[in-house]
């Protein structure tokens, strides 16, 4: 383990807390095997991190508890993503683990508080510079729709900014959004 070993230790720490059906889930949903031992746990994020050295402890844990929460396990995908949220040192990783929690509290968007919890997680990763779509569009959508139309404004022209050497494809449907924004 390089670059964050007391970041992957914290990892195993935690999912060795885990009881036995929630470190099956997360095995599930990680695509790893996890044995029940901290010890184990620890060796297979070792041998994890070795195949995959880009990734870091909050960024699994965050893509972990994305795909429980699109699976319609949501208390779990939040505690995971919680967790990764917990774990981030780096601005990156505290902006994956927020749009996880977002997109775990959109798919319940209807309940007010749900739908407060996804505002509240889309602008965190907004403001740690998040490069990808989802918060961005969902954000200038949901403002639109309540007619804080200086907001949506505002996220739009963030997301050109934002996604403008990433994804010009992304950039031209908010330049778009704009203008017809500012035709009102």
């Amino acid at each position: 383990m390089d670059g964050s070993e007391s970041g992957w230790s914290e990892a195993a720490g935690f999912l060795a807390a885990l009881s036995n059906e929630d470190r099956e889930r997360f095995s599930r949903y990680a695509g790893l095997d996890l044995p029940t031992d901290e010890e184990g746990i620890a060796r297979t994020l070792e041998s994890y991190s070795a195949s995959n050295p880009s990734d870091t402890p909050p960024g699994l844990l965050a893509t972990t508890g994305a795909q429980a929460g699109f699976a319609g396990e949501p208390e779990f995908a939040v505690r995971i993503g919680r967790a990764a949220l917990e774990l981030a040192d780096t601005r990156q990783d505290r902006a994956l683990a927020h749009v996880s929690l977002a997109q775990t509290h959109f798919q319940s968007r209807r309940e007010e508080e749900e739908l407060a919890l996804f505002e509240r997680h889309c602008r965190a990763a907004v403001d740690e510079g998040h490069a990808g779509t989802f918060c961005y569009e969902r954000l200038a959508t949901l403002y639109e729709y309540r007619g804080q139309l200086d907001e949506a404004e505002r996220i739009s022209r963030l997301a050109v900014e934002v996604l403008s050497e990433e994804d010009p494809r992304s950039v031209g449907k908010f330049e778009k959004r704009l203008r017809r924004l500012e035709e009102g």
